[in-house]
């Protein structure tokens, strides 16, 4: 059965956008009315939104879909505590503290309410903060999704580019966590120790070695049996010189060329699998089963949410300018006004 907080208010303060644009002309704060959740979903009073670039590339326009008609509340995840249910939820989760992952399309955390999926919403342990929970969602699924689900790594070597970012470390802690031997790629010193403190056996810098004759070192000539691939277009020829025969390149991104080129041959003859990934549009069965261990997993301390920055609701706009200027490195929340 369904279940209403009587003490609600009937409007609440939102960040939202009606142009795609700069964030800086775009992003407002707005008093909108409290939505109601339907059947299956749950209404959650956000403490904090997480921002990752796909928010960043749909308010700019970049990704090419229709912008809804009565504009956007931006950000897919977040975190807080469900305040009323729609029919078909059980109200024992009334009062639950959870992190939200893939909510939207159209209206999403940035808000004082939001409403969700109940599939969509994952118990928060007690032990991480509001901006710890607003950073797990899409990271952690799409690493999940890339990693995990297409079956056991326990034994075989994951080459991760990108190994210090969002979703660069919960792949390195995942695939950590499955038993592989975890080869991770990045740019600096610095990223280097965090791709290390996720669990990083090899770490290489990919600006000044050669990936793919390292990966052959570390696997006697045989290959990474899956690549984790955060630019696609810009990895293709060392990703196809890194995977191994049979083997599988899971791609979640491909910033720097959206209409890359490939060489069929040089991954057809090697038998690979190509998975384009998207945390937020996984099946529902994959993402009960991938929550359910990312849940676990935070509980127990062996996925770490990093939080870079937070800012507030009024400062949505330079969170934003942050995510787009590409050197942060870890997540970058903004903060709900109570």
């Amino acid at each position: 059965m369904g279940g209403r907080n009587p003490a609600l208010p009937a409007r609440m303060t939102a960040v939202r956008y009606t142009a795609f644009g700069p964030a800086g002309e775009t992003l407002r704060l707005e008093d909108v009315p409290v939505p109601a959740p339907g059947h299956g979903e749950l209404l959650v009073e956000m403490r904090a939104s997480g921002v990752n670039p796909h928010d960043t590339k749909k308010r700019s326009g970049w990704l090419g879909v229709p912008l809804p008609g009565g504009g956007v509340i931006p950000h897919s995840d977040g975190a807080g505590t469900v305040v009323a249910v729609g029919e078909g939820v059980c109200e024992t989760r009334i009062g639950q503290r959870v992190f939200l992952v893939g909510v939207g399309p159209k209206d999403g955390t940035c808000a004082r309410y939001a409403v969700a999926s109940a599939d969509n919403a994952f118990p928060l342990p007690a032990t991480l903060s509001w901006e710890q929970g607003a950073s797990v969602g899409i990271p952690a699924f799409t690493a999940y999704f890339a990693v995990l689900h297409a079956g056991p790594v326990a034994g075989r070597t994951v080459l991760i580019h990108g190994g210090a970012g969002c979703v660069g470390r919960c792949a390195v802690e995942l695939a950590r966590y499955g038993g592989a031997t975890v080869i991770a790629t990045v740019s600096s010193a610095e990223k280097a120790a965090i791709a290390r403190e996720a669990g990083a056996h090899h770490v290489l810098d990919y600006r000044s070695d050669d990936v793919a004759a390292a990966v052959a070192a570390v696997t006697a000539g045989r290959g990474a049996d899956l690549v984790v691939d955060v630019d696609f277009g810009a990895n293709l020829r060392v990703d196809a010189a890194a995977v191994a025969e049979n083997g599988r390149v899971a791609s979640y991104s491909s910033t720097s060329n959206r209409t890359p080129e490939l060489d069929y041959y040089a991954f057809a003859l090697k038998g690979v699998t190509l998975h384009f990934v998207q945390g937020g549009k996984m099946p529902p069965e994959v993402r009960r089963e991938g929550g359910r261990l990312i849940a676990a997993l935070l509980h127990d301390g062996r996925l770490v949410p990093h939080v870079a920055s937070v800012h507030s609701m009024g400062a949505v706009a330079a969170a934003h300018e942050e995510m787009e200027g590409g050197r942060t490195i870890g997540n970058i929340v903004v903060a709900i006004d109570p």
